[in-house]
């Protein structure tokens, strides 16, 4: 038995639309960001949702509370906020074109490349989140070693429900690909898609990455 925990990128926003670094930034969902967080609730009908989660950002936030509305079953109204489940957190970077911090992390590698995930694609994650934490001049950027810990006590908060729970989790991209590339089976995932699902399954001893980046439910 397990804990089937279905994280969920939020939907779409501006910053997303213009290929921004969010972080703990939040702008509003867009028409489509709507239609996303609608959407993955039609497509989770068939689950029965035990608990509802979110990070307490409004973006994400309003997915879930899209998600469940959308949802033909639920009896959940609200979901749980909880800061485990933030996004990255950028630093100076916040607000930022993604270009610019894939310029400013690759410089320090010894690089120059214009997109995070070319970044991510060389060097994986953490060591993505060590040089934005090294090249930010405030040095406020999430690096590996806080990733890490934020991930693990998430992943020990879920642990804690009831056995065979189903779970979603309103939360962010970076945050789920980095949860991906901790607990998963390869080094790296591309980046989620705006309403796409994660199905990670947690015991007590192990935490295993069912499907990623898919916009239906697979197992």
């Amino acid at each position: 038995m397990a804990i089937n925990v279905y994280m969920v990128r939020h939907g779409e926003t501006y910053f997303n639309m213009f290929a921004r670094l969010q972080g703990w930034s939040d702008t509003p969902l867009t028409k489509k960001g709507e239609a996303d967080a609608a959407k993955v609730g039609q497509e989770l009908a068939p689950l029965k949702i035990d608990y509802l989660f979110s990070s307490d950002f409004k973006r994400a936030v309003d997915t879930a509370r899209i998600l469940i509305k959308n949802h033909p079953s639920s009896t959940i109204t609200e979901p749980t906020q909880s800061k485990l489940f933030r996004e990255v957190f950028y630093g100076s970077f916040e607000g930022h074109s993604n270009e610019e911090g894939a310029i400013w992390a690759s410089h320090l590698a010894g690089d120059r490349m214009r997109r995070l995930s070319e970044v991510i694609d060389k060097y994986g994650m953490p060591k993505l989140h060590d040089l934005l934490h090294e090249a930010d001049p405030a040095h406020l950027a999430e690096d590996s070693k806080q990733l890490d810990v934020r991930c693990d006590r998430a992943i020990d908060f879920l642990r804690q429900l009831p056995d065979n729970s189903n779970v979603v989790v309103a939360s962010h991209g970076s945050i789920i690909r980095y949860i991906a590339c901790r607990y998963g089976d390869r080094d790296n995932y591309e980046g989620p898609d705006n309403g796409a699902i994660m199905k990670l399954a947690l015991t007590p001893n192990d935490a295993q990455v069912i499907f990623y980046n898919e916009k239906s439910l697979k197992n």
